[in-house]
């Protein structure tokens, strides 16, 4: 003859299962800016971040920082174990994360631009007149490597123009590859400004 089961064992395994049911997998806490800044961090290591605010609704993060010297907005989703970066939105454009690993790489091909422009004025007392960057390698390769990038990561040529004495704008069409577009990557005189 076969045993029922009691009550009270069937209760216990219900009671178990509902409670599992209702708990599903364990909720990440909101970070705070610090542990924000170091996930942000780990997937664009050679960035420079300042984390302002985080931001939380439900699983999903929004966290207003500074990213090598540009003001963006990382957008982050509750994964299995850590929050994901999923998107980032900047000057009214949103990206993924791999065009924001391009935008960083344009940029940092731009900072060494300027860097080679500042030198070539300290050293001349004023920023070469050429049309384009190409004419920089050819008339200053003391100040910018031969085989140093003349291309954003999308391939277009960077732009440059003096503008009057002491400013010169070096621009970078961005991932669209249109200039003039909102996701234009501007520097002037040393500082990236908003396109």
């Amino acid at each position: 003859m076969r045993r029922q089961p009691s009550i009270r064992y069937v209760f216990v395994i219900a009671l178990v299962a509902l409670t599992t049911a209702a708990c599903g997998p364990t909720e990440l806490a909101t970070p705070s800016a610090a542990q924000a800044e170091r996930l942000v961090g780990e997937t664009f290591p050679e960035a420079t971040i300042r984390v302002r605010e985080v931001t939380r609704t439900e699983q999903t993060l929004r966290i207003p920082a500074e990213f090598n010297e540009a003001d963006v907005i990382f957008m982050m989703e509750a994964g299995e174990e850590q929050w994901l970066i999923t998107g980032v939105e900047q000057g009214g454009n949103t990206y993924t994360v791999d065009q924001l690993g391009e935008i960083a790489a344009s940029m940092e091909v731009m900072r060494t631009l300027s860097d080679a422009l500042e030198r070539y004025k300290t050293d001349t007392g004023a920023y070469p007149v050429l049309d384009d960057l190409v004419g920089l390698r050819e008339l200053v390769p003391d100040y910018y490597p031969a085989q140093g990038e003349m291309e954003d990561a999308w391939g277009s040529a960077f732009r440059y123009r003096v503008q009057g004495d002491d400013y010169y704008t070096v621009t970078s069409t961005g991932p669209d590859g249109t200039a003039g577009s909102r996701d234009d990557i501007i520097l002037i005189t040393g500082s990236f400004v908003e396109g």
